[in-house]
Formats: structure tokens, sequence, C-alpha cells
């Protein structure tokens, strides 16, 4: 230790300070009190011997037993993952694989281990994360759910096995008993002990020698659960793919459709009925359940009988029951021109309603206007037969003619200017939350105003903005906006890519979105909001995200035209980012009618930012992140509240504000954590 000193006539130089040397000895050679009174946490945690405590058996399968238990460590109750006590080593194996293969999986929807191990007895463990209230097979059973609700947890457990065969992993036991679910919209794919990587030969090397379990999960020879298997599944030596647990999710669309699965009966006749395929339309076996024919439909072909036949992908699967909860026909089902107009009718309502209404305006107006015509003609033919007698009188009529018509054009533009109201509102504030909905009913509300008043130039210039948030540039550009509008800068982007002919059943490779943004913040930097709705838009009717941080990233450099330093590192597996910038950073492209972080369009559980410069914390507003680590910063601002809802961990360093202004600034769900480093 040393400490600045003058020596008089020797110039300024370093000495030793005893004082400090001393001081340092006695904070880092502290004795058991010493250290306890620094430091009680650490020694508590020290003294720690027995990790796993008050057991509790929540859970009873074929080869495990599952007890919700309180980790001494990590201070939380967890759900630990125990081989039964009558089975034995030749489960090991099984058993561990599960949790090994479990733990790869990093997704919202899939259930995540905490730990593995062996514990004292010489017997495998793995804890995990113990959430889910109920599971999908009691709220089927209980009758009180909704079915869109019901359909909506679907499409979490679609978008869970689609990303475990996006690595390479199916489940072979997909069923309603494994699926976990609660109260707050949380869903959990579980059991993922027959789970395999689907690039490995040998199909039995993660199967232990045992037949019929308690659970009626069959493995072995058969690996599945009877009702909910594939056919193959059944068949000695028959391959097994993802197109597998499509069969498995087409079992569970059934049974949330009719609260059954599709093979009942004892266990010899759900495999004999699961061989043979014989399947029959839910529409017609649970006549008195009305399920919609576009739902039987997309049911039948994920049960069909070969792999070939079924949907081939999982998104495949779930975005045509996305189509039906959105109102679309769905490609499973043969449609007609009658059932797209009645679909259109039912998805554009509102606007049909109005449309409904002012046709029947315009025509009771028209209806008026022709028998005051009618009647105006024969009082002026009467009046020109005196002999001009009544000259004055037929002046008259006809100017209450030409009245008549005015007010009616008036009517029209009144009403087409209303439609525009909500056309805005649609476009400004709906593309954030259900960006799809928004713009169809603007474009059909645009559309009709259009057609009550052909000069508007704002129901032109709204098709023009929307076509634009399309990526439709073809369309947009039959709409061209006049030099002398504020918006005339819209006109470059368009022009810049006159070949976009874009919509919601196509959307354009993630480079030439990428190329497209580049061009654009070469244009005109300066109309942000316009182009965080062409993101809010793609990234809510792209089909796949892989890589979507690319497009996010062309979007910071949009906000952010004079920092070129901008790094966006993506960790997919751990749904980790990493933020470097050289400057001061913008990540709100729309303060007024959004005002929420463009980080949000990718699922992101961990954010790390590393700046030099000083950070403003609003700009990560609305991120649904569960950590938060600003420890590379060198200073933050705080101006305003943010809302983190899911937060759970904020990480910063001894020059950030104090852990007590955090707390008062970020709004969180629940109680964060704050944890402080040395920088």
């Amino acid at each position: 230790m040393s400490k600045f000193i003058k020596n008089p006539g020797k110039g300024d130089q370093y000495q030793n300070d005893h004082r400090l040397i001393q001081a340092y000895k006695e904070a880092t050679n502290l004795d058991e009190d010493g250290l306890e009174a620094l430091c009680p946490s650490y020694i508590e945690l020290s003294e720690i011997s027995t990790r796993y405590q008050d057991q509790k058996l929540i859970g009873k399968g074929g080869v495990k037993e599952v007890y919700r238990t309180f980790d001494n460590r990590t201070r939380r109750s967890v759900a630990m993952a125990r081989l039964r006590e009558d089975r034995g080593p030749e489960f090991y194996d099984l058993f561990v694989n599960e949790a090994w293969l479990t733990s790869s999986l990093n997704h919202p929807n899939i259930i995540s281990i905490h730990d593995v191990g062996i514990d004292s007895s010489g017997h495998p463990f793995f804890t995990m994360a113990l959430k889910g209230n109920t599971t999908l097979a009691k709220l089927i059973t209980s009758n009180d759910q909704d079915r869109n609700i019901l359909l909506r947890i679907f499409l979490k457990i679609c978008e869970a096995v689609a990303y475990a065969h996006s690595q390479e992993i199916i489940h072979l036991d997909l069923k309603p008993d494994n699926i976990q679910t609660d109260t707050f919209g949380e869903v959990l794919v579980c059991d993922w002990g027959l789970g395999k990587i689907i690039s490995d030969e040998d199909d039995n090397s993660l199967t232990a020698p045992t037949d019929h379990l308690d659970n009626m999960t069959l493995v072995g020879q058969i690996k599945g659960s009877p009702g909910y298997m594939a056919p193959e599944q059944i068949e000695s030596g028959a391959d097994k793919d993802h197109r597998t647990d499509i069969f498995s999710l087409g079992c569970i669309l059934h049974a949330i459709l009719t609260g059954e699965p599709p093979f009942k009966g004892d266990l010899h006749s759900r495999i004999e009925a699961t061989s043979q395929g014989d399947v029959t339309d839910p529409c017609e076996s649970f006549s008195d359940l009305k399920i919609p024919p576009s739902l039987g439909a997309v049911t039948l072909k994920a049960l069909a009988n070969a792999p070939d036949d079924r949907y081939q992908s999982v998104s495949e699967f779930k975005n045509d029951v996305q189509r039906y909860l959105e109102g679309f026909s769905t490609n499973a089902e043969e449609t007609n021109f009658l059932r797209e107009a009645s679909l259109f009718i039912t998805r554009n309502r509102t606007p049909v309603v109005i449309g409904f209404l002012s046709l029947i305006l315009l025509t009771v107006l028209s209806t008026l206007f022709i028998q005051k015509v009618d009647f105006l003609h024969q009082s002026v033919l009467h009046e020109s037969q005196l002999a001009g007698q009544y000259a004055n009188e037929a002046n008259t009529a006809n100017e209450q003619h030409l009245e008549t018509l005015s007010k009616s054009k008036k009517q029209r533009i009144a009403l087409s200017k209303s439609l525009m109201s909500s056309v805005k509102n649609l476009k400004n504030k709906g593309i954030f939350d259900t960006p799809m909905k928004s713009v169809r009913e603007a474009l059909a509300l645009a559309e009709l105003s259009l057609a009550l008043n052909p000069k508007s130039k704002s129901a032109k210039y709204q098709l023009f903005t929307l076509n634009l948030i399309q990526l439709n540039f073809e369309e947009a550009l039959a709409y061209p906006i006049p030099e002398d509008h504020s918006r005339h800068g819209y006109m470059s982007f368009a022009e810049a890519f006159p070949d976009f002919n874009y919509h919601r059943q196509e959307r354009p490779p993630l480079d030439q979105l990428c190329q497209f943004i580049e061009k654009a913040r070469e244009l005109d930097p300066s109309h942000s909001p316009l182009i965080e709705r062409i993101i809010s838009y793609d990234s809510a009717v792209r089909p796949s995200k892989e890589s979507y941080h690319d497009v996010i990233l062309e979007l910071v450099k949009y906000l952010n035209p004079d920092n070129p330093e901008i790094e966006l590192e993506m960790l997919p597996q751990e749904l980790e980012m990493i933020l470097r910038t050289a400057k001061a950073i913008k990540l709100i492209a729309d303060p007024v009618d959004s005002d929420e972080c463009v980080l949000r369009y990718l699922n992101l559980r961990s954010l790390t930012v590393e700046s030099p410069e000083k950070i403003d914390l609003h700009q990560f507003n609305g991120l649904a992140i569960q950590k938060l680590d600003l420890s590379g910063c060198a200073s933050l601002k705080i101006g305003k509240p943010l809302s983190l809802p899911s937060l759970d961990t904020v990480i910063i360093n001894s020059q950030t504000p104090s852990k007590e202004k955090l707390r008062r600034w970020i709004q969180s769900s629940g109680n964060f954590k704050i944890i402080e480093v040395d920088r």
C-alpha cells in the first residue's frame, strides 16, 4: 500500500504509508467473528450442508416421482424428480438422459432444469422450475374453458415443439397430461423422458427395457402413450421424425375440441385403432359440440395415417390454427366463394356494418332525392303549361333540387371523414397491439372512405401508408403523395423498391428487408415511426423469426445514423443479447404512439449493455426481459419511469444510480434483485 507524499527538496514521489498497510491487514485477515459480522450471508451459505429439504410428493409416474422441495442455497421452492424406489439401475440412464435432453432446450414454453445430481443413496435426481397450477388435461375435462383460450394454449405448445424440432429433438410422448398451465397464461411442455435426437441412429439408445408402466406410457418396443401415439410408434422398425410429434399434436387438438382423444377403449383397442388409422371426423362424431368444419379439417390432416399426408412442420400446423383464430380459412379445408365471403364479413364486422349502414343511408337519400326530383319535375311541367305565370316558383323548385343534391354530397363527405378517424387510430395505435387485424380493418375502412369521397386526399394518403407498412410498394404507388404534403418523403422509400409486392402470406427474405432499411436510412433517417410500423407488421406475420436480430440491428442503426459503432450479438440458445455502442443510443422509434424499446420484437430473456457513454434507461421501456446487465455502462440516466414487467435481476456497477433510485423508477410485476459489481 502506498500514498502520494510530497518530500521537500526531493520532488513528488510515492512512499509507503504504514497506516494504510495496517488497515488493509485488518480488513483481509478477519477472524471468524469479524468475518461473520462483515458478510453474514456468505457465512450462512458456506454452512449449508443439506441443500434440499421439506420434500412433499406432488406427482407420480411410471419411472419417476416428483416432489416439492425447498432449495436452501437459492432460497426458493423447486420441483425435484427422483427415480422411483422400485426402478433399478436399468432405468438410471433413461432418467439422466431425460434431464440432460430437457436442459439442452431453452424456450419459455419448455420446463427448465436447475440441477442434476446423485443423492446420498446413489439414485439420480434433477430439479426443475416449480410452475403450473394444473395441466391441460384437467382444463379439458373441466369443461369450463372457452375453446379459443384452449386453442391459444395449443399455439404455445406448438411453438415449444417447433423450437425443439429446430434443435433436432422430438418429444414422442406429447399428451395433455404432459402440459403444465397456470392462471397467468404460462404453458410448459414437460416429461421429455422418451425424447430423442432425430440424428440418433439407435432409436432405443435412451430406452429402458420395460413394457407397460402405470402412467400408461409405453417404452421399449413401443414408445409413447396409447391414444396419443402415431401409427409409426407402434409399427416395429418404422422411422419416427418430427411428423410423429405432429400426429400427437393432432390428438391433443382433437381432445381440446371434443374433450376426448381420437382413440378410446382399453389398451388393446387403442393400439389397434392407432395402427389402422381409424380416425373419424370430429365434426360428425361430436355434432352436438358444433365444432367448426375448418378445425375438423385441420385435425384430420394432422391425424393422417401416412406421415407424408400430415402437416410437414409444426409451424405449418400452428399457422393453420392461427388462421382460424384470426377469422381466415385454413389450408386444410376446402373453401368456396360463399365461405370466404362469410369469413370476410366476420373478420371485418365493424367496417362491413358501417358500409352496410352507409349503403342504406345512400339508398334512402337517393330514393328521397329521386322522388323529390320527380315531384319538382311534375311541378315545373305543370307550371310551364300555365304560360309562365308561376315562373318564380319553378326557380325556387330548381334551387331546392340543387340544395338536396348538395346535402347528399356533404353527408357522404362527412361519413368519409368519420371513417378516416378510425383508420388513423388503427394505424397509429392498434398497429403495435394487433398488427394484422389493425392493418386489415384500416384498409377496409380507407377503401370505403375513398368510395364515398373519391377526391379524399386523406383516404389516398392512408391507403399509401398502409400498403407501405405491408411492403406492398407496387400498390402504394397507385396513390402517390403530392409534393406539397408533409409526408412526401415517404415516396422515396417506395420509389427505391418499386417491385416490392409483398402481403401477409408472402414476406421478403431477411436480407432484402435489411437492404430496404439500410437504403431508407440513406434516403431519409427522420421517419422512424413508419419504419417501426413496418417492422411491427412484418414480425407479426412472418412465420419464422430466425436471425431476425439482423433486421433489428438495421432498425437500431436507422434510429442512430450518427453512431456507426453499434453491435448486436445474439446468443439464441440462452435467448440473450449483448448490445455494444460507442455513443449514447436511441432505442425508441415512436415516443408518441409506442414509447417502447424496439428490441421487444426479439424473444429475449437477458440483455447486456456495454457503453463508455451515458445510457438513458428509459430506452429499454417495455422489454419482457428477466435480466438486465448494465455493469458495462459508464453511467446511466433515469429521466422517467420505465416498465420491465418480467424483470428478475439488474446488474449495475458502482458508478450507476443508487439501488433505491432504480427501484423507484423501474416498474416490474414482482420484486427484482439488484446486484452491484466492481467496474
